[in-house]
């Protein structure tokens, strides 16, 4: 009997998995909710991710005194809390807190981090309680970097789409800077991978 040789292996790479992309109305505006936009915890090796906490409108005109004026300003439709707790053995800071807020469209997105409806961090960066970083090289959206003066916490801001995107975290007297730039980088590869 006579053996046929089995085939040889292929050199061609495995296909990678495309991702889902997130829903998108006709002007480009995602349509999912803010939870769907929270960093995806293989982002985030060294933590585990928490429950998450809905902030919707009604907790905006709760916390804020202009609240129905900003809501109308903006177009903010919803908004999310995760906070992602680092391992033992991780690096980087003790806890990393996201909030992500959906808006009707980018301008309203935009204009949750103007001066005009932003004003506590501005206000506070003008008054020395936050010193305003440097922008973050290559991030390719609008973004603004603050570290509060007394602790040296990093809040890293930024607007994609209609989405504003905050990331946070305690400084435990560590320059998180560079690893909440990375962190950022990373989000917007992973949103832009799902656009495509």
């Amino acid at each position: 009997m006579i053996e046929t040789p089995a085939p040889a292996p292929s050199a061609s790479p495995a296909p990678t998995a495309t991702p889902t992309p997130f829903p998108r109305d006709a002007a480009g505006n995602f349509t999912g909710a803010p939870a769907d936009f929270v960093l995806p915890v293989d982002l985030l090796p060294d933590f585990t991710a928490g429950e998450g906490e809905a902030r919707p409108n009604s907790f905006v005109l709760e916390n804020r005194a202009d609240g129905e004026a900003y809501l109308a300003a903006t177009g903010r439709l919803d908004g999310w809390l995760q906070q992602y707790d680092r391992a033992e053995d991780g690096a980087g800071p003790l806890y990393v807190v996201q909030v992500v807020n959906v808006y009707q469209d980018a301008a309203g997105a935009e204009a949750a981090i103007s001066a005009e409806w932003h004003s506590q961090v501005y206000d506070a960066i003008a008054a020395g309680q936050l010193e305003q970083l440097t922008g973050i090289s290559g991030l390719g959206v609008q973004h603004l970097v603050w570290r509060n003066s007394s602790n040296g916490t990093i809040g890293l801001e930024m607007v994609y789409r209609n989405l504003y995107i905050l990331l946070t975290g305690p400084a435990e007297g560590v320059d998180y800077y560079d690893f909440f730039a990375e962190l950022a980088r990373a989000q917007v590869d992973w949103l832009r991978e799902h656009e495509e």
